[in-house]
């Protein structure tokens, strides 16, 4: 009789959060088998950890979708273990009276996805974050054409090399894929959307090149 195959298990993965609501490491990169441990450092005070928009249930907790929650001091949660390959997701931290983020978890090697949610331009991560050499996307979710204008160049790169200081994406469509080569950088956007009732003011952010 054939033993079933069993399914991959990879190695549980640490983050470590201190008192001023750090997580170290900032930019966690774990396989697509992984599992992942935040360990609250933090002698004194519970940490809250909350993922961000396509973020939220990427990880799961003993089978249950996880949003955020919350580490009593000086303990441990977790293993949590990924729902999706090949994607990044960030997250938030608060302990005591400080807070910090947007931390990143890269899945596999994937990007992050910035969705443009209304045609005002808004995007559900106005402060995002990627590792160096990490990767992102905005997803336009609106019925407009999105017109994006990054903040300086030599931060954000397309797939042939070259520095991308604008980007057009479509209706409902996925925009090409941007590197974030710009070491240790951030990088401001504004976004327009061509359904924007008055056409004045868009939407604006911030992407965080391994510089959180």
């Amino acid at each position: 009789m054939a033993t079933p195959k069993e399914a991959l298990v990879g190695a549980a993965q640490n983050i470590n959060i201190n008192s001023n609501a750090k997580a170290s490491p900032s930019n966690q990169s774990i396989g697509n088998t992984d599992s992942l441990i935040f360990n609250n450092n933090d002698p004194n005070d519970a940490a809250t950890v909350t993922f961000l928009a396509h973020g939220i249930n990427e990880f799961t907790y003993q089978g249950t979708p996880v949003s955020s929650f919350t580490i009593p001091a000086g303990s441990s949660y977790g293993p949590l273990t990924p729902t999706a390959q090949n994607v990044t997701v960030d997250y938030n931290v608060s302990a005591g009276q400080n807070s910090g983020g947007p931390f990143s978890v890269e899945v596999g090697s994937g990007p992050l996805q910035i969705g443009i949610v209304n045609v005002f331009g808004n995007t559900d991560l106005p402060v995002a974050g990627i590792p160096n050499n990490g990767t992102v996307f905005f997803n336009n979710e609106t019925s407009g054409t999105a017109t994006i204008a990054f903040g300086k160049a030599n931060v954000l790169y397309d797939s042939n090399g070259n520095s991308v200081t604008s980007q057009t994406v479509n209706a409902n469509s996925a925009g090409a894929l941007l590197t974030g080569k710009g070491t240790n950088q951030d990088v401001s956007y504004s976004v327009e959307v061509a359904d924007h009732p008055r056409r004045v003011e868009g939407g604006n952010g911030t992407i965080k090149v391994g510089s959180n």
